[in-house]
């Protein structure tokens, strides 16, 4: 007769330790590795909103700069954590081309973008100096950033769509389980 495991826990309460079968160690030791290797070394970090080539943009980072941002908005339009994770991916190429070019952006001039913020977070400042930044940049360098982000490695976290290269913005992603059913003629 087979017991439920339930019963069968419950079957196993007065018995010695020795009766119970069990879980090989070596077994237990891989299967332990193994998980937390895959958790380490996955493609896309547990908290990250996206990983451009290997460094990792949070999700607390994006949400700050979608909030705060959106505190200044009176009426307008909101900025979606998605527009923000972008204006992130775009960063660190914009300001190193602002850089290049000599029209760097100073802290002190985000901080004037974003004075109503009382505490604006690191991530804000960010956002504030790429808005300013790739408004001093000419096409040229404009097309430098878009063919650096051709090469770049950019994981996006589904959950705030795909990064496309081509048209610098972010597509909505469907999961991959939904499939598109092919439509059938109306008679």
């Amino acid at each position: 007769m087979a017991l439920a495991h339930s019963q069968h826990s419950l079957s196993m309460l007065g018995k010695p330790r020795s009766f119970r079968r069990p879980f090989p160690a070596a077994l237990l030791t891989v299967l332990l590795g193994a998980t937390l290797g895959m958790s380490a070394c996955g493609p896309q970090e547990a908290s990250s909103a996206a990983i451009v080539d290997g460094v990792s943009i949070s999700e607390q980072d994006v949400q700050s700069i979608s909030s705060e941002v959106n505190s200044l908005a009176q009426g307008g339009q909101k900025l979606s954590p998605s527009d923000a994770l972008l204006s992130m991916i775009l960063a660190p190429y914009v300001l190193d081309e602002a850089k290049r070019v000599h029209k760097t952006i100073g802290e002190s001039q985000a901080r004037l973008v974003v004075k109503k913020i009382a505490h604006p977070s690191a991530a804000t400042l960010r956002f504030a100096e790429m808005q300013l930044a790739v408004q001093a940049l000419d096409q040229a360098s404009k097309n430098l950033i878009v063919a650096e982000l051709n090469k770049a490695k950019i994981t996006v976290n589904p959950r705030y769509g795909s990064f496309d290269p081509k048209q610098i913005a972010m597509a909505p992603s469907a999961p991959d389980w939904i499939k598109a059913s092919a439509t059938t003629p109306v008679k």
